[in-house]
């Protein structure tokens, strides 16, 4: 029977720019093992030591480089089959606010992409961080929604 597991984050990260939200995309190194190639937000795992804050902001200092201004969390959980490990993952979705955009990705990523909201939609591969994509613009789109959000306090 595979175990379900929660030490998973997704974490999507935007800046405000003269021409609306940029979203950043990273492209999956083709020497990964697991899903070479594909285009996404940040994924990654929250470490044994760790709260999910920690991990987010590890995460995002580790393959962006980046500091939030502020991070969200996004009243959705993805879930997803990790067949490598025979695992039913469940992995909060998080929104990081930047203001500076040089990127320094790690070697997990081969290249990056400051996109508008809907290159993001064409190039990020899984159907559920679309969806989790689509959310987040209800509430970046929405000043009254936005306030409703649960800011993580960095």
């Amino acid at each position: 029977m595979p175990q379900i597991v929660t030490s998973y984050v997704e974490l999507h990260i935007c800046h405000k720019s003269t021409e609306g939200y940029k979203f950043l995309l990273l492209k999956r190194s083709d020497t990964n093992k697991i899903y070479p190639g594909i285009w996404q937000m940040i994924t990654g795992t929250i470490e044994s030591h760790e709260n999910t804050k920690a991990a987010l902001l590890r995460e995002l200092a580790e393959e962006t480089g980046l500091k939030p201004v502020k991070i969200y969390s996004i009243p959705r959980i993805n879930t997803f089959y990790l067949a490598v490990s025979d695992r039913i993952c469940m992995s909060p979705v998080f929104l990081a606010i930047v203001d500076k955009t040089d990127v320094k990705i790690s070697s997990e990523h081969t290249q990056y992409k400051w996109g508008s909201f809907e290159e993001a939609v064409k190039l990020i591969h899984w159907p559920n961080q679309v969806e989790s994509l689509e959310t987040i613009r209800k509430y970046l789109d929405n000043d009254e929604l936005l306030s409703k959000l649960v800011e993580i306090k960095i």
